[in-house]
């Protein structure tokens, strides 16, 4: 059994198996300092042999590693708001058995309570099957299309967050049973909101097909990064679009279940649903 070497990350990891006689291999994550809940880990494996299907294991699910480099592949594991801090093994597999082992430190996160106020009507209201199933399809697409462009991004809108990610929910006082999967901007009807970097667009639903959220973008970056905008008034895409980093794609609205004009702006990382402003857009200002 060999020793990984390190370069001061998170990770404590061993090759083992056919690995165990070959050169070590060199992993990276970050943060280096532990992986918060709701954030994003960056998982770097250089192998000393090229794997067939590299893969990499967290808490009973398989994600996939990308090609980065000669023998380098590199893939993003998100960190659930829900998940329980302390530490989680990670596993590495080259395709056809696991070579290696390790533990990430997930670090809670305080997340604040929200209280808002519904109308009857909008009490009411329930996403459509529809919706739930494109919303849930949108979210877990991973494409081998790479990164185009490095974060941290251009904020979606121009506006302050009025809704930070991570809050709990209740409704006229009533906890909702979740929390806010993504940040609120701010802002006024039309605004202009645009794509954060490359990608495809997996969807652009109106609000007539979209109880909950309203008129929708999503917008595949590769690599299991997808990024939706919600609530918009207009739609300038369609579905199978390709867009570039800052081209419009809608305006800011209020449709769906919303209580007035804003943009909520989400990520996900294979399904997972992640803080935007930890390290993925530049600094947007809280309202006051």
């Amino acid at each position: 059994m060999k020793k990984i070497l390190l370069t001061g990350f998170v990770l404590i990891m061993f090759f083992v198996g056919k690995i165990s006689s070959a050169t070590d291999g060199i992993i990276n994550i970050t943060p280096s300092n532990g992986v918060k809940q709701g954030q994003t880990a960056f998982i770097t494996v250089d192998f000393p042999d090229t794997p067939k299907n590299p893969v990499f294991m967290f808490k009973g699910k398989k994600y996939r590693l990308f090609k980065s480099g000669q023998n380098e592949y590199s893939g993003l594991l998100g960190i659930s708001a829900l998940e329980n801090p302390g530490k989680h093994e990670l596993a590495i597999s080259d395709g056809t058995e696991i070579v290696g082992k390790a533990y990430i430190n997930v670090l809670a996160s305080p997340y604040p309570k929200q209280n808002i106020r519904v109308t009857k009507s909008m009490s009411g209201l329930g996403a459509s099957d529809y919706e739930l199933k494109q919303i849930g399809q949108a979210k877990y697409t991973v494409t081998d299309e790479k990164l185009r462009t490095n974060a941290p991004y251009n904020s979606p809108t121009q506006g302050c967050i009025s809704s930070v990610f991570g809050l709990k929910r209740y409704y006229n006082g009533v906890f909702s049973g979740n929390y806010h999967n993504g940040i609120d901007i701010k802002a006024s009807f039309g605004t202009p909101v645009k794509a954060i970097t490359d990608g495809k667009v997996l969807l652009a639903e109106n609000a007539k097909l979209f109880r909950v959220n309203g008129t929708t973008v999503a917008i595949d970056h590769g690599q299991g990064l997808v990024s939706f905008y919600l609530h918009m008034s207009k739609l300038d895409v369609k579905a199978g679009d390709f867009v570039k980093a800052g081209q419009k794609i809608g305006e800011v609205g209020s449709t769906g279940f919303s209580t007035g004009p804003h943009l909520h702006w989400g990520l996900y990382i294979h399904g997972t649903p992640i803080d935007p402003m930890a390290g993925w857009i530049k600094p947007v200002s809280l309202c006051k």
